[in-house]
């Protein structure tokens, strides 16, 4: 079932391939364990501006 207020479609997939989304930061597979990020892996998820960490859940971006 697709999130009202996010429109990445990994809310409504069953089996999203990341723990957590984009461009909310929220939960999107339980079952992937989070990981612990650097900063370098951080910086390279904000030059694709991402919003969120698919990895860690951290905001990115202001």
């Amino acid at each position: 079932m697709q999130k009202d207020h996010c429109l990445n479609y990994n809310h409504g997939r069953p089996n999203a391939p990341v723990r957590f989304c984009s461009m909310c930061g929220e939960v999107v597979n339980k079952n992937i364990s989070a990981e612990e990020c650097d900063l370098e892996k951080h910086a390279k998820k904000r030059r694709t501006r991402n919003k969120h960490c698919v990895d860690c859940g951290e905001q990115l971006i202001q």
